[in-house]
């Protein structure tokens, strides 16, 4: 008996799993479900901002430790133990998930990979399939692959936001693996809560130079913060830093006409984003697909060590849509080369992306 109640779950490793989950959402809450969401910290935050107004039961769960973090020896010995801590929490999951699961018509997951059902129809958003091994366990490339191929079987359709073709990717490799045809799959186009930005009011002046800064790997957050900042001061017009931090809202007014934002949400963070000329951000997949969606220039910056943005700024640096900064960039170099980039041409976009996905649920669930 169809009961119009889902269950989200949302992975907190990156504020960007909420925002692009956020359109998949807003698009049940228009069918009059009821919507249960299982997050943590800084997403539980920003969703409750970002969802004010809507009546939603949140569930805050531990999620899985930030792989990849650190440097030198110290990345590989924080990746192994984080992966036993991983596995801890999965089965802890997977106790929790049993005990409610038929209280849903469907449970989406976004980047909580364990959060699925044998009894209620289960679905996953993911555009990396295929890990990036980081040079000292290259070798176990195939074995990662081997789980993840037979681990996404666990749920009635892996939804990746990207495209089908290779040469109009914008993951390639990370979710185009030779195995793909060996689960159940489709490609949605892209994925982003930006899709909507036209039915805005327009009552904010134009961004130059719109800083994105998310809370993944505190560690080097706040020196990557103040190199940015010493790097925008350097250029003219108005510049906004928003930091993704949900556990202190401020607002700061610095020299050389630049704002900076702890945290916006709703209207203001669509706002915003349509409003600015130009996009400084980490290679994030959903700032890409952000831009992508609204046909914005970009400069991005990978995270060091972490291989799915330092492979996606490498890709997409060679198809010559995005500017790369590196350690030995010049801002103002950079803010001239995007002058050259090539548009990426989008052959469906997110309207299109949630009418696959409502289809492909709708016929599980009737």
């Amino acid at each position: 008996m169809k009961k119009n109640k889902a269950l989200f779950a949302i992975s907190n490793l990156w504020l960007w799993h909420a925002t692009r989950t956020l359109a998949v959402i807003d698009m049940y809450l228009l069918k009059n479900y009821e919507i249960d969401i299982i997050c943590y910290w800084n997403t539980l935050n920003f969703l409750k901002e970002e969802l004010k107004w809507k009546k939603i039961k949140y569930i805050k769960m531990v999620d899985y430790p930030h792989l990849e973090r650190w440097f030198w020896v110290f990345y590989y010995v924080y990746l192994f133990f984080d992966v036993f801590k991983t596995l801890r929490l999965i089965n802890k999951e997977k106790k929790y998930i049993k005990n409610i699961e038929n209280n849903y018509d469907f449970i989406f997951s976004d980047w909580r990979y364990w959060v699925y059902s044998r009894n209620t129809p289960s679905f996953l958003l993911s555009h990396q399939l295929s890990f990036v091994m980081p040079k000292l366990y290259h070798n176990a490339q195939i074995f990662v692959d081997y789980y993840n191929k037979k681990h996404f079987k666990n749920f009635k359709v892996v939804f990746i936001p990207d495209y089908k073709k290779e040469n109009k990717s914008l993951s390639w490799k990370l979710s185009h693996p030779k195995w793909v045809d060996s689960i159940n799959h489709k490609y949605i186009w892209i994925l982003s809560s930006f899709y909507d930005t036209k039915l805005i009011k327009k009552n904010l002046q134009e961004i130059d130079y719109y800083f994105v800064i998310s809370w993944y790997l505190l560690g080097n957050k706040q020196s990557f913060i103040d190199t940015l900042i010493s790097e925008a001061k350097k250029l003219e017009w108005k510049k906004v830093f928003v930091l993704g931090d949900t556990n202190n809202y401020y607002i700061k007014e610095l020299e050389n006409d630049i704002t900076i934002y702890s945290c916006i949400s709703g209207e203001q963070r669509k706002q915003f984003f349509e409003n600015a000329k130009l996009v400084i951000s980490r290679s994030w997949y959903t700032t890409i697909m952000d831009c992508a969606e609204l046909d914005k220039k970009a400069i991005l910056f990978p995270t060091t060590n972490q291989t799915e943005q330092e492979y996606l700024a490498d890709f997409l640096n060679e198809k010559k849509y995005f500017v790369i900064w590196n350690n030995d960039s010049d801002l103002i170099e950079l803010v001239w080369k995007t002058k050259s980039i090539n548009k990426f041409e989008a052959s469906g976009k997110t309207k299109n992306a949630l009418k696959k996905i409502e289809k492909t649920i709708s016929e599980f669930c009737e």
